[in-house]
């Protein structure tokens, strides 16, 4: 009877067409009797029985894990983790990715070396009613743990590769700002009337801070005798939908200084009159979210009549800074003070996200010079013909 290898035992032999040195270590037997062996390679056999050594004390001591057996889930919340303790992701993103990776449920416990392209597909394209930024966030954290894994080499070759980003089905309804007309009417209302959260949606339709930065204020972050507000973290939502306070802002140009005007300075003393630390908690001392705003507006929109219907797009809390943002374009204010007051990283981003604002400004100031050198008689003749 031939005498089976004990596990962690080994051999080295030079492969003449990769010109490397292979070292094959014993790791056990499959149900079929076969054995199973992991193999390293370096360019020297001194180099190749150093791995092997490494790999036979893990076998000793119990620590080594079968790269079989490494599934989606095992490395994408390793490499969340890992991006977490480096502190190369904030607080916020490492629960976004820990809410990514639960979507991910139906194929993450599947071993990397097993998933394949037709299963990845068909995921996705079970999942086309979640929005664009959801599938894209699922979408690139497969594609990252699958890049990840071919590095380490737990697989040959991604199933990813011939994969694009798909769509979503969802009827993407684009998020407007408020007329004037709306925004007046929302303004005496919210001054008026006892509505939970006003004081929160007065603040980012008068100075276009999202409402997560709202909600993240803090006495401290006030100076009334400079009148300044300093916007440096956020409030959002965690993992189980807990909201959780991010130590820095959505993005780096998010953290930023802005003024306090005349017309909100009342407003902003009030709030930090009766505050106690933070400016906005709940009744039983909790943080806001977003969310639970949303949901008071939506009710006041409803309540009072304020939207005109007629009028195309969706009304939501991010649309107050979609206001604020309409009215500093429409006052004149250009492009690059805009995007340093609503922290977008990329002018890019102020451009394309109210483009439809500029074009409007643009063209009404181009109406008033053309006015302007028609009377001063600097209009071309027509031509006579």
């Amino acid at each position: 009877m031939k005498k089976k290898r004990a596990n962690g035992e080994g051999s080295i032999y030079y492969n003449e067409k990769k010109r490397l040195y292979i070292g094959q270590v014993v790791m056990g037997y499959d149900e079929n009797g076969k054995i199973k062996r992991k193999s390293v390679s370096g360019e020297n056999k001194t180099e190749v029985r150093q791995r092997m050594k490494q790999i036979e004390l893990q076998i000793f001591n119990g620590e080594f894990i079968d790269e079989s057996s490494i599934t989606i889930y095992n490395l994408a919340y390793q490499m969340i983790i890992d991006k977490y303790n480096m502190n190369e992701i904030t607080q916020n993103t490492y629960e976004t990715h820990l809410c990514t990776l639960k979507r991910l449920k139906p194929i993450y416990n599947t071993p990397l070396q097993q998933a394949n392209e037709t299963q990845i597909r068909a995921y996705l394209q079970k999942h086309l009613d979640y929005s664009n930024s959801i599938i894209k966030k699922n979408y690139q954290m497969l594609k990252s743990t699958f890049l990840e894994a071919e590095k380490r080499g737990i697989i040959n070759k991604s199933p990813m590769i011939n994969i694009k980003t798909p769509k979503s089905k969802q009827r993407r309804e684009k998020v407007r700002a408020l007329t004037v007309e709306e925004q007046q009417k929302l303004i005496e209302v919210l001054q008026t009337n006892d509505i939970k959260y006003s004081q929160q949606m007065l603040l980012s339709m008068l100075t276009g801070l999202r409402m997560g930065e709202v909600n993240a204020l803090t006495d401290r972050d006030i100076n009334l005798r400079f009148k300044t507000i300093s916007v440096n973290k956020t409030i959002s939502r965690g993992e189980k939908g807990k909201a959780i306070l991010g130590d820095v802002t959505k993005t780096e140009a998010g953290t930023r200084v802005i003024p306090i005007t005349d017309e909100i300075k009342p407003l902003i003393s009030d709030c930090v009159k009766y505050s106690d630390g933070f400016l906005f908690l709940t009744s039983s001392g909790g943080y806001v979210t977003t969310n639970q705003v949303n949901m008071e507006l939506q009710r006041t929109l409803k309540k009072y009549d304020i939207i005109d219907e007629n009028i195309n797009g969706k009304v939501s809390c991010h649309s107050l800074r979609h206001t604020y943002a309409t009215r500093c374009i429409e006052g004149g204010m250009s492009a690059k003070i805009l995007q340093r007051l609503l922290g977008h990283k990329d002018i890019q981003i102020t451009m394309n996200t109210y483009c439809d604002a500029f074009e409007q400004f643009e063209a009404e100031h181009i109406q008033k010079v053309n006015e302007y050198m028609k009377k001063q008689g600097l209009t071309l003749k027509e031509n006579v013909s």
